[in-house]
């Protein structure tokens, strides 16, 4: 990974990447299918032209059982940015499920309000990689702030109980970098840094995909015990000592 790369992440919280062609396209053409195999004219972008919102729940959880549960799917996204993963959280690797969002122009229904992944309990030593399936930019895409203004955040928020995340929303907004991608392209961030979405106020319908990697052996979360390895994440790339030692339990003998 470049140092250019690191950087980035280390300033910004951030980095775009172009994604291997090869397992982009065939992600892009499972999503296609899954949604619409019968008009060879479909676009991603025109999804609110043929599908009412009222629907759109529907069709989301329906694509969310197919991805995760199709391994080749899921082979495919790591391989298509698999030396970026690896440049941040190291060769052995564990991995959630993939999420997926729908968002149509106007839609009220599909926000994502500001947020950092900890807040649910996952860990600190995560990236997530964020794929859109078509061009995105300002509201149709999503935004993130920047790690220093983040922490002054995050900070307030912890010693102010009563504080209303409305406020803050509206408060910060002049901080929000919005993220502008072709379709292609990735974004591999730290959400432990604010992030989210707003109602999209463009023309096109966003479809877009992430997940969470991490290294097996990074710290997860103290306070919550079901994001660990088994439950949350699932390893994807242990090596032959790591399966060895979980396999064989002599770390029980060491800490008698």
């Amino acid at each position: 990974m470049q140092k250019k790369n690191i950087q980035s992440l280390l300033n910004k919280g951030y980095f775009i990447i172009k994604l291997d062609k090869k397992y982009y396209r065939e992600l892009r053409n499972f999503i296609i299918k899954k949604i619409d195999n019968k008009n060879k004219n479909f676009k991603l972008n025109d999804l609110h032209k043929t599908v009412k919102i009222s629907n759109l729940n529907k069709l989301r959880i329906s694509l969310f059982k197919s991805i995760n549960k199709n391994l080749k799917f899921k082979n495919n996204l790591f391989n298509s940015a698999e030396k970026f993963i690896e440049g941040c959280v190291g060769s052995e690797i564990c991995s959630s499920d993939v999420n997926l969002s729908i968002q149509m122009p106007n839609d009220d229904t599909s926000l994502l309000e500001m947020h950092a992944d900890f807040f649910s309990g996952e860990s600190l030593f995560q990236i997530n990689l964020w794929i859109p399936f078509v061009n995105v930019k300002n509201t149709q895409s999503m935004f993130i702030i920047e790690p220093s203004k983040s922490f002054e955040i995050l900070k307030k928020i912890k010693n102010d109980k009563t504080i209303n995340f409305q406020k803050i929303h509206k408060k910060y907004s002049k901080n929000f970098q919005w993220l502008n991608l072709k379709s292609g392209e990735a974004l591999i961030f730290s959400p432990n840094c604010l992030h989210g979405n707003t109602i999209n106020k463009e023309n096109k319908t966003r479809i877009s995909i992430n997940i969470r990697y991490k290294n097996i052996f990074s710290p997860y979360n103290k306070t919550k015990n079901e994001k660990k390895i088994g439950g949350f994440y699932k390893m994807i790339s242990p090596k032959a000592v790591t399966l060895f030692n979980l396999k064989h339990n002599f770390d029980e003998i060491i800490q008698k």
